[in-house]
């Protein structure tokens, strides 16, 4: 164990701090109510995959459904069948996740839009041994990287970076002489995300 993890070491040969840009392409999603219990949502800029989600307070999924392509950038829900309660509207991309609470009481539907979050996810790039990482990380939160030896299962590099508001790293294994699968991992605002490289 000692001896792969020294080894691999010398994996990780190059850090970097890069610029992440927010796409053209990058989704924008608003909610709008149009009356006690119906609301339209909105996603604008859409030329890409998404996934919307409607789910109550405790994370329990009431509505799902994902779109290559979105046939229109409105879509109209009556919840008046919900009970009283705060509940999240959820569109996921390849690029990013972006969450609105909405509340329903007894006679008015409330839209949070001023406690909307934006998630950014990570960006692989695989040129050659070259593995490129860049997150936009807005809040500036912690971000925990791992990189493991997929045979193995053994962690080879681990490190755990706060107050940038661009992640940038570049992993070397050019030095690895024999084939090889790594998993990176990418933990960021509670969600852990996955990439797995054959060099």
């Amino acid at each position: 164990m000692k001896n792969v993890f020294k080894r691999s070491l010398a994996v990780v040969v190059l850090s970097i701090a890069t610029l992440a840009t927010v796409s053209a392409k990058d989704f924008y999603m608003y909610v709008k109510k149009v009356d006690n219990r119906t609301v339209d949502l909105v996603i604008e800029r859409s030329n890409q995959p998404v996934d919307i989600s409607f789910v109550d307070a405790s994370g329990m999924i009431l509505y799902s459904y994902s779109y290559k392509t979105l046939p229109t950038s409105i879509k109209r829900y009556n919840f008046k069948d919900l009970p009283n309660g705060t509940y999240y509207f959820t569109v996921e991309s390849d690029t990013k996740v972006e969450r609105i609470p909405v509340v329903f009481n007894e006679n008015e539907t409330v839209i949070n839009s001023e406690k909307k979050e934006t998630t950014y996810k990570p960006h692989f790039r695989v040129d050659g041994d070259i593995v490129s990482l860049n997150l936009l990380n807005i809040d500036e939160s912690v971000v925990e990287i791992k990189v493991f030896d997929q045979s193995s299962n053994s962690l080879v590099h681990q490190e755990k970076l706060q107050g940038k508001k661009s992640i940038g790293k570049r992993f070397d294994f050019s030095s690895v002489n024999d084939h090889r699968v790594y998993r990176l991992e990418v933990t960021h605002l509670g969600n852990t995300y996955y990439k797995t490289v054959s060099l």
